[in-house]
């Protein structure tokens, strides 16, 4: 059922945050730069006439497309052109999208007269009435020439064979309606809040009369192509645009609804049009005016959720805004129950939704949550305590970017650019749908800042949106939490100038000199140790120099297939990388690029029977945080059908420079175990591998140049000699990432792998040397089911390696229980005992290592770590029963 609430004020635009605005345009350089390119943003559109704004809304009778070809290119210069790199400037160039390449601009024909020529009595295009005399290419008018009808589109896009280019119904979304509808409300409207002047408030109203009068209209499922196939839901856009821009309508009316009220002859002008061209809702007043926009925009999108429904709380939040636009914050009975259900989802997860798509997905939802709170807080101060004091894992929301960030130090002689500042670079793991290969995240992604070290990159729709650093700032007064302004003054260059780029902030000096204090005291650098996420299943092991991460379950929302991947970082690069956000430019969500991205096979994991693992999720079993060395068990039997599926990481420190990986994955069930390894960029060099011409993996695996030692003696490795694609390092960086192998009865592989390079608007690819160690079980049909151990060192390091030897130590125990000796440079020697968890002869283990190692042990699982350095002996033992520590 339709709401039918009637707007009567302004909610989140009150005269008394344009007075403060006002104000700080007068005495703050920032805001002076803000409202002279606000002015300059809306000035074309002020300049156009109220009929020629009326005209540029189209009907839904044009299909629209959401990009020209996903993995096309130009007709005219045959250079690819894929997902959303052609370009468009419908302010200059309307009409026309643009190859980045040879500049041609398509379609050929005028589509501009020929929509003109096809609008019906209610000034909507019907393909019926249009000229398609018109449908020719200008630059080549004689019927004769074989040209004539290159590069013509009548909406439908141009073809050629079975080629088709969307041309027009991608200029409709970017272009007339971003850019040209959209882009002049938004103008408009904040050059309105800023300077009260009712021109740009009358402007805004055209058009967003005559939105409402299509909108409703619009559905994408029916009229969208999507990766040049159906679409799904939305309006004008698809799902997840319409859902922002519905909500970005909203707010641009409530901006300009008291001078609506007042707009006598936006009224006539409207109601003239209305009579004109047959459009049966009345517009003699300008409260009708009102009614139209109201009905035709935020009711129908409150009727039709479905049409914006989103990631969530994305849906939830425009719910939120569109009702407060029309009956204001004080609806306790209304908003209470919306706001309340809808922070106890989206903090659920650790804090957060549960989206994976760490730095991507999972940031982009509760991004919109950060806008919400802060808008309201800003239009009804004390707004964020109540909500903090209802629901207290708000803080954790707005830490778990922070805690799942990882700082690596910058050596001498690194390169500037991908640091972020005093030194360092940073990443998130690429946990689903997220990231490019390899490349760094340098920027806290749970907000969205308003500026990246200066407001002239920023786009003006943020001149009045809540800004991302008084949030935090009040996140820090309200929780006493140093990260989060920490985070901000980072965002913004390490330095408090400019602080904080809010138009409506009561006293920005005296919040710069508060920052400059907390930085004074607590440094620059967000602190955060080893983390475990237990409901994300997510942990991050930390030293002072990287760290590892192992994900321990599979799908969700934007999740891959990807359970017990293990990621790390060290020495300044991502030395064990998620491939990131599938290659969707190469077929759309679907296909064999797109498999190999979100599979199992294409991570660094063990795979069964060359088989997908199943959705679900593991658990940890063992959890240790110690000075000099941390680790992490989990197991996650159901992602392979129940049987044995468990990996414990071991991260031991050498110096505050260096640490390495003790890797142990134990599997049972199957026939057919496959344990896989890549790094960076690079080469890899082999030792103790007597490698021949091997047949492929199969099972979809997007792999070549197979070669293979099928019974190599333990203690081999793969070197990887790094190639700093991304420039991160300092010239002549020599980083390798080396790889011990003591699993029994195994094969070891090396091969290629492929990658998508870049983001999905570039189409370049390489392929990088990958790692895989295979055990398979004797044929026969009585054969038991396969049992593994998979057993590796793992040494990141510099020039040359810190570990001058390791062994795995024989023991008369089965071979789930590990025992490797380590030795290094430093003359240290570190003796890691890794006993299997689920071994029914603990009495018998704890007697074969007091025996054999001298060392007293107790528990199921003992980690224990010795170094000869004069007399000092450490040992240490943690039980499975606690996997906190």
């Amino acid at each position: 059922m339709m709401d039918t609430t009637i707007k009567t004020g302004c909610t989140f635009h009150p005269p008394a945050l344009h007075t403060r605005a006002r104000a700080n345009v007068a005495r703050n350089a920032w805001a002076a730069v803000v409202y002279d390119r606000a002015m300059q943003a809306a000035q074309p559109w002020l300049e156009m006439s109220d009929a020629a704004l009326w005209v540029l809304m189209f009907g839904p009778t044009l299909r629209r497309s959401w990009m020209v070809w996903s993995n096309g290119h130009c007709p005219a210069c045959q250079r690819a052109v894929p997902m959303y790199t052609w370009e468009i400037d419908a302010l200059r160039q309307p009409w026309k999208v643009r190859c980045p390449h040879c500049a041609e601009l398509f379609p050929k024909n005028d589509f501009q007269a020929f929509h003109r020529s096809g609008l019906d009595e209610h000034a909507v295009f019907d393909p019926a009435h249009a000229d398609r005399t018109l449908l020719f290419n200008g630059e080549h008018p004689d019927p004769a020439d074989p040209l004539h009808r290159f590069g013509v589109d009548d909406g439908n896009g141009y073809t050629d064979g079975e080629r088709r280019w969307w041309f027009t119904a991608t200029y409709l979304v970017y272009g007339q309606w971003k850019q040209l509808v959209l882009g002049g409300i938004r103008h408009l409207s904040v050059a309105y809040a800023l300077t009260q002047d009712a021109r740009y408030a009358h402007k805004a109203g055209v058009l967003l009369d005559r939105v409402a009068d299509l909108y409703p209209s619009f559905d994408f499922r029916i009229e969208g192509v999507m990766y040049e196939g159906p679409a799904h839901a939305g309006y004008v856009s698809t799902w997840h645009d319409a859902c922002e821009e519905t909500r970005e309508l909203a707010l641009a009316y409530d901006r300009i609804f008291d001078a609506l009220q007042r707009d006598d002859a936006l009224a006539a002008f409207l109601d003239a049009q209305a009579r004109a061209h047959g459009i049966a809702q009345p517009k003699t007043t300008p409260a009708q005016v009102c009614a139209n926009i109201e009905r035709g925009i935020l009711h129908d999108a409150l009727a039709h959720l479905d049409k914006i429904q989103s990631n969530y709380p994305r849906t939830e939040i425009a719910d939120i805004v569109i009702r407060a636009v029309l009956g204001g914050l004080a609806q306790p009975d209304r908003l209470a129950p919306l706001f309340d259900d809808m922070l106890a989802r989206a903090t659920a997860v650790d804090g957060v939704t549960g989206e994976k798509g760490l730095s991507a997905y999972a940031s982009f939802t509760i991004q919109g949550v950060a806008l919400l709170l802060a808008l309201c807080d800003r239009a009804a101060p004390g707004f964020l305590e109540q909500m903090l004091a209802r629901h207290p894992r708000l803080r954790d929301m707005y830490r778990f970017h922070i805690d799942t960030w990882v700082w690596l130090p910058r050596q001498d002689g690194y390169a500037a650019d991908g640091y972020i500042a005093d030194g360092y670079i940073a990443y998130y793991p690429h946990a689903g749908d997220c990231g490019t290969f390899a490349e760094s995240s340098n920027q806290y992604v749970a907000v969205e800042f308003a500026t990246d070290h200066g407001i002239d990159s920023a786009p003006l729709s943020y001149a009045l949106a809540p800004s991302m650093f008084t949030f935090l700032w009040r996140l820090y007064t309200l929780t006493g939490d140093a990260a989060f302004v920490q985070v901000m003054y980072r965002a913004n260059g390490n330095t408090v100038d400019g602080l904080p780029y809010d138009l409506f902030a009561a006293d920005p000096a005296e919040l710069q000199r508060c920052v400059r204090a907390v930085i004074d005291q607590h440094g620059s650098v967000p602190r955060a140790g080893s983390v475990n996420k237990q409901q994300w299943h997510l942990a991050i092991l930390r030293s002072r120099s990287g760290a590892a991460w192992l994900k321990y379950d599979t799908g969700g929302r934007h999740g891959h297939l990807d359970g017990l991947n293990l990621g790390l970082f060290a020495r300044g690069l991502d030395l064990m990388p998620d491939f990131g956000y599938p290659p969707v430019h190469r077929g759309g969500w679907s296909g064999p690029n797109f498999d190999w991205y979100v599979g199992t096979l294409s991570h660094n994991t063990v795979v069964v029977d060359g088989a997908q693992q199943a959705k679900g999720a593991g658990a940890t079993t063992l959890w240790v945080d110690a000075p000099g060395c941390r680790v992490i068990r989990a197991a996650a039997p159901e992602l392979i059908g129940g049987g044995r599926y468990e990996r414990t990481i071991a991260m031991i420190d050498i110096s505050d420079d260096d640490f390495y990986l003790l890797d142990v994955f134990r599997v049972a069930g199957g026939r057919d175990h496959a344990w896989f390894m890549h790094s960076h960029f690079g080469q890899i060099r082999t030792q103790g591998l007597v490698l021949q011409p091997a047949e492929a993996y199969g099972h979809g695996a997007l792999m070549r140049h197979f070669n293979a030692d099928p019974s190599p003696m333990p203690g081999w490795s793969v070197d990887w000699q790094i190639e700093d694609r991304h420039g991160y390092l300092p010239a002549g960086a020599d980083v390798h990432l080396r790889c011990i192998g003591f699993t029994s009865g195994a094969q070891a592989h090396v091969a290629e792998a492929w990658v998508s390079v870049g983001d999905f608007n570039r189409n370049e690819e390489a392929w990088i040397p990958r790692l895989m160690v295979r055990r398979r079980a004797v044929e026969g049909p009585a054969a038991a089911p396969l049992q593994s151990t998979f057993v590796a060192v793992i040494e990141p390091y510099a020039g040359r390696p810190n570990i001058t030897g390791a062994r795995r130590v024989a023991l008369p125990l089965p071979d789930t229980h590990v025992c490797v000796e380590v030795t290094l440079t430093n003359g240290r020697r570190d003796l890691i005992l890794l006993a299997d968890p689920e071994a029914t002869d603990a009495a018998q283990v704890a007697a074969t290592v007091r025996e054999r190692l001298g060392l007293a042990v107790a528990g199921e699982a003992i980690l224990a770590q010795f170094a000869l350095d004069g007399a000092t002996l450490r040992v240490s033992a943690w039980d499975r029963h606690n996997p906190n520590g």
